[in-house]
């Protein structure tokens, strides 16, 4: 006779999509420092953030002097501070440009870009939860306490940028 599952927990997942997206990572990136700082306000346990996936992407558009696109790069990177390096070093690369052909620019293009970062969350209850932000939308997973949504989504209507 086969053994079947019994449920033990149920889990669920929201999401709150912004009205208008992220417009830089700088702004991106307070929102994490703001809930991994000592008094965060979500008021997990010590040490109770750790992130669990995370990456950055750019897009590089080179333009002929009509501002016509020749082509494009397109990095992503697994760090913010990669993201930063690799986007400097690859705007002053002249000979990428020469390539391209004369008077050719590099142009970022900041609409393209993306950030992502996931988060696991311990709150005081003992529930492990995530947290996973884009420039579009900040999800909430793997909670089973409306507690903690309700705590979620008041401290993000008090952000302006996720709203």
């Amino acid at each position: 006779m086969p053994l079947n599952f019994t449920t033990t927990s149920i889990q669920k997942a929201a999401k709150r999509v912004f009205t208008v997206p992220i417009t830089n990572a700088t702004a991106f990136d307070a929102n994490i420092a703001a809930l991994k700082d000592e008094t965060n306000p979500l008021g997990t346990t010590a040490n109770g953030i750790t992130t669990t996936e995370e990456y950055y992407k750019a897009t590089i558009a080179y333009l002929n002097p009509l501002g016509k696109v020749l082509g494009t790069i397109v990095l992503t990177a697994p760090t913010r501070e990669i993201y930063d390096s690799v986007i400097a070093d690859i705007l002053a690369d002249t000979a990428i440009c020469s390539a391209f052909g004369e008077n050719t620019i590099a142009d970022r293009n900041n609409a393209k870009d993306n950030w992502y970062v996931k988060l696991k969350l311990r709150d005081p209850t003992g529930e492990t939860y995530y947290l996973t932000f884009n420039r579009e939308e900040l999800k909430i997973g793997s909670y089973g306490d409306d507690a903690i949504l309700a705590k979620v989504d008041e401290w993000a209507d008090n952000i302006q940028n996720l709203n």
